[in-house]
């Protein structure tokens, strides 16, 4: 897997990430009100609504590492783009909260589609199969 398709994958993976949080915090901020930067990053590090995000944000995290060399030998940018596919499969009847949630994401956002589609693009340039 070439690094540039490597960082393609980071990207896209990290623009899907922003727009959830996007997501995220405009509902957040119906309910609870505005939220400073600070505060809200205390909302995404320690909140439990946000905890769903962890599959992703590790994710991202293992594919740098991967990328960087500091991985284990198993985890390489392809096995994790691999998990990455697994990951955004859309799966609606996964019992998965994070496919659960994110499948709902889905379907409310254009923009979420829009990343998701890049996202799709970076893991066939990686060779791995596409989310459905």
């Amino acid at each position: 897997m070439s690094t540039q398709a490597c960082q393609q994958l980071r990207s896209s993976l990290l623009d899907l990430h922003r727009g959830l949080v996007d997501l995220e915090r405009g509902d957040y901020e119906k309910t609870h009100g505005p939220q400073s930067a600070g505060e809200f990053l205390q909302v995404m590090a320690f909140g439990d609504e946000m905890r769903w995000l962890e599959p992703l944000s590790r994710l991202i995290t293992m594919l740098d590492e991967a990328i960087d060399g500091a991985a284990d030998a198993d985890e390489t940018p392809l096995a994790v783009a691999q998990r990455a596919r697994d990951l955004l499969s859309l799966d609606r009847d996964s019992a998965e909260d994070f496919k659960q949630r994110y499948a709902r994401r889905f379907d409310q956002s254009p923009a979420l589609v829009q990343a998701h589609t890049q996202v799709i693009a970076a893991l066939k340039s990686v060779g791995t199969a596409a989310p459905r």
